[in-house]
């Protein structure tokens, strides 16, 4: 409990703080319902103004016309002004009539026009039936063709609207625009809101990944002006990280040094058991040597444990040197081949390629040997090794024909300590630590340890060192 109760203080994150994740959605949705309205007002102003309309029909249409005929009888027979029948409360009261002329000084208003509405638009050059005409101004209905005092006018009744023409300009935008002005800025803001999210995320997801793959120096990388609940994430990441790699080196340091201590008893106990030896009879000669016997066991598995601890720790001082490859596994060829003949099991290998390395010989030498020793130890009849190089670099390759792993174990097998059951268990001898040192040997020379299942059983061990 004590681990979270130590956490620094710049990693709480709370919900009322101005850069938490819920102000961000807050504001991120008003931004983009702002985005839209703006989109719409510009599409609105770069759309070229235009009239809308369908055929009058129905009440308006005989409105009009019975207007016309009474406009006509009053100025044509009576002999009344235009004007002043065109302003006549009768026909005047809540309508706004235009009389346009092809002249449009000439044209005649009822009512002034306070609204500045451009009417030069109200006049068709050709017959035209009457109209409702859309504007972002006005409605207009008409034309009616009248004749007054043998002059040609067209009668309009319009209708200016109470909305800012803004808002009349939108809603007579094409359903296309309408679309364009919601989406472009739903989908360029929702991708930067979401990548603000998703890249930290991503990023979180890969560190953790190389964290379980046992690199315990990874970190992320937290931005300065980030103060939300992601970045409170990645702070309890880091520490976590922190607390994980000191943990894991405390207890690497732990178990070399419990190695390093046990090994000046051992000594004494190997030293003493020699002395013993020369004193006793045969009877308890045959005991104290089984005690030598596991003695060396045991002070060969703390060489082992203090061998893959420094080279975990970068502590083991490596001894760079020219050898040729031939040089490195001629002996262990013979070795091998030995080894082999004692367990009736065949063992080739091909020509060693005439290569120079750059190494630590001995370090080298080891790690190969413990993957051939391996191979031996497991196979069913045969073990083979063979060559393959490029100009950059060099692969050994190790099969043998044994029961093989499954593919968890194989997953596995380089982690200290580990043992798989069936045929590869303690019954053949070692501690889990061969394979482990290998890959930490020949990562040290910058090269991979890489094993797969061999074909049709078996593992394959490929160690490829750069040239």
């Amino acid at each position: 409990m004590s681990f979270w109760q130590n956490r620094p203080r710049f990693t709480q994150c709370h919900f009322n703080q101005p850069g938490s994740l819920f102000y961000q959605a807050f504001f991120g949705f008003w931004l983009t319902i702002l985005g839209i309205f703006l989109m719409l007002l510009l599409l609105s102003q770069l759309h070229p103004e235009h009239l809308e309309s369908k055929q009058l029909h129905g009440k308006m249409l005989g409105s009009l016309t019975h207007l016309q005929r009474n406009i006509e009888r009053l100025v044509n027979i009576k002999n009344k002004p235009i004007d002043k029948v065109l302003k006549h409360a009768r026909f005047t009261e809540n309508k706004w009539l235009y009389l346009s002329h092809q002249k449009i000084e000439q044209s005649i208003s009822s009512k002034p026009n306070k609204q500045n509405i451009d009417l030069s638009l109200l006049y068709f050059d050709t017959p035209t039936p009457a109209l409702f005409i859309v504007t972002d101004r006005y409605y207009a209905y008409g034309p009616i063709s009248i004749t007054l005092h043998n002059e040609q006018y067209q009668l309009f009744q319009i209708k200016p609207l109470r909305d800012p023409p803004f808002v009349t300009r939108i809603k007579m935008l094409p359903f296309w625009l309408k679309a364009l002005a919601v989406l472009l800025p739903s989908i360029i803001l929702s991708i930067v809101f979401s990548r603000r999210l998703i890249t930290p995320l991503s990023e979180l997801g890969r560190a953790a990944k190389r964290l379980a793959k046992g690199e315990l120096s990874t970190r992320v990388n937290v931005p300065t002006r980030r103060q939300d609940e992601i970045a409170s994430l990645m702070h309890d990441f880091n520490f976590m990280a922190e607390r994980l790699s000191d943990s894991v080196h405390a207890h690497k340091q732990l178990l070399a040094d419990v190695s390093h201590e046990l090994r000046s008893p051992l000594t004494r106990l190997t030293l003493a058991n020699a002395m013993a030896q020369d004193t006793q009879g045969e009877t308890q000669k045959d005991y104290l040597i089984r005690i030598e016997k596991e003695a060396k066991c045991l002070d060969n598995m703390l060489a082992d444990v203090l061998t893959l601890s420094r080279l975990e720790q970068n502590q083991q001082t490596l001894q760079i040197q020219d050898i040729s490859l031939d040089a490195i596994v001629q002996n262990l060829f013979s070795d091998a081949l030995f080894e082999a003949q004692q367990k009736d099991c065949t063992f080739i290998h091909d020509a060693t390629p005439t290569l120079l390395l750059q190494c630590d010989a001995a370090l080298l030498n080891s790690a190969i040997e413990n993957v051939i020793r391996n191979a031996i130890k497991y196979a069913q009849s045969k073990v083979s090794v063979t060559f393959k190089h490029t100009d950059t670099s060099v692969s050994i390759f190790v099969c043998d024909d044994g029961h093989g792993v499954s593919d968890d174990a194989l997953m596995r097998l380089c982690q200290p300590f580990y043992r798989v059951s069936d045929s590869r268990n303690r019954s053949t001898g070692g501690i889990g630590l061969g394979l482990a040192i290998t890959k930490r040997a020949v990562s040290a020379h910058n090269g991979k340890l890489i094993l797969k299942h061999n074909s049709p059983n078996g593992l394959a061990v490929e160690i490829r060192l750069p040239l």
